[in-house]
């Protein structure tokens, strides 16, 4: 088999960045973008990233960047410790090697003798000089962190060593996320290519995620994702949307914040507010300040704006508060507090003419509330005056 290599890396493209997700979570992306209908895709549970065939097979992928240390050169621990975990595997039972490909994902490209070797032996005659090879080597003087598990995969047995080394690839890339981009360009525009692939690595993460919160196994349907993703490209035009990158914050994540009380916390625990109003708050806060990092730092919003909408967002709350006081006079101040709140949050506005998410305005209202620039008591500044 011949090493496959795609195009050069991109010169917008940050090596090591990957649209902000990681290598894993990319690969995962580019199968299920890519592979039949029948086949569902799993998250470091077999291996770093597997494609469960709907006939039985299966895919093994290992993830590794070649930034720093060659991971395939032919003393590499890396390379040496995947082929006996990949070993380990078929001896236990928990994978038929003969109804497996076994793949070894480098970005960016990189080689070693040994295992271009490894990825051309197609042949039963070559499969064999390449484990005569190994066996070279693993007697070869000089100490390597690798010497043990080339031991430790030999020892599994010559016909088990010659299955993985049949049915072993090798991909090299230069940019991960190009292969995604290849999946999509034909469909959106070049202008808004990224932030489609983008959408796409967050969806697929956030899918296996939430097999992992429900305790199901993190395999993911390739069709499944397909609807899905076909479906939000169908809901937004990036042209007039900025779309969240901001996966859902982890319970316990949510809960050390409420625990620490930050002061946009207290103000709306001093209008009595409920404990989901308290949750939601801080989610739509956490998400919402992820966001303006993403947005910022990728150039997609000029950071002045955001202090643009933060003065609508304080014009707003004045209105509110007037029409809350004026309104609801009858009502108790905690009473007038969490109409208040509601009434702010719900609010629509447009970041540099385009539509943010439901989770934003919330999020940047309670941000305004932990710098004591709103707050939901008549009485906050008196309140809240030493913070």
């Amino acid at each position: 088999m011949s090493l496959i290599q795609t195009e050069p890396i991109a010169r917008n493209v940050a090596p090591g960045q990957y649209l902000g997700y990681s290598l894993q979570q990319v690969r995962l992306c580019h199968y299920l973008l890519r592979v039949p209908d029948s086949d569902r895709v799993s998250l470091e549970y077999r291996d770093d990233v597997a494609v469960h065939r709907g006939n039985g097979g299966l895919v093994l992928e290992q993830c590794k960047s070649s930034l720093g240390r060659n991971p395939v050169s032919d003393r590499s621990e890396a390379l040496w410790k995947t082929f006996a975990n990949w070993a380990d595997l078929c001896a236990s039972g928990e994978i038929e090697p003969s109804q497996t490909e076994f793949i070894l994902y480098v970005t960016p490209v990189n080689a070693g003798n040994i295992v271009t070797a490894l990825n051309e032996a197609s042949s039963d005659t070559a499969v064999r000089d390449m484990l005569a090879r190994i066996k070279t080597l693993s007697k070869s003087k000089g100490s390597s962190g690798s010497t043990p598990f080339i031991g430790h995969f030999l020892e599994l047995g010559d016909d088990l060593c010659c299955q993985v080394i049949s049915r072993f690839r090798l991909l090299a890339d230069n940019d991960p996320v190009e292969s995604i981009r290849t999946s999509l360009r034909a469909l959106l525009p070049v202008a808004v290519l990224d932030e489609f692939c983008s959408a796409a690595i967050g969806m697929a993460r956030n899918r296996v995620e939430k097999l992992m919160r429900e305790g199901q196994e993190p395999i993911v349907s390739a069709s499944g994702f397909r609807r899905e993703f076909q479906a939000f490209v169908r809901k937004y035009n990036f042209n007039d949307t900025l779309i969240s990158r901001a996966p859902e914050p982890p319970q316990a994540h949510v809960s050390t914040i409420l625990s620490i009380a930050p002061l946009f916390v207290r103000q709306l625990r001093v209008v009595e507010a409920t404990q989901d109003m308290l949750v939601t708050a801080v989610s739509d806060y956490l998400k919402t300040e992820a966001d303006k990092i993403y947005w910022a730092d990728e150039g997609l919003v000029f950071k002045d704006s955001f202090d643009e909408l933060d003065q609508q967002l304080i014009r707003q709350h004045r209105i509110g508060r007037d029409e809350v006081e004026d309104t609801m006079a009858h009502l108790d101040v905690k009473r007038r507090g969490r109409e208040l709140y509601r009434k702010c949050t719900s609010t629509t506005l447009p970041l540099e003419g385009r539509t943010v998410p439901t989770h934003f305005i919330s999020g940047e209202f309670n941000h305004l509330a932990n710098v004591k620039r709103v707050g939901w008591h008549p009485a906050h500044q008196t309140l809240f005056a030493n913070d």
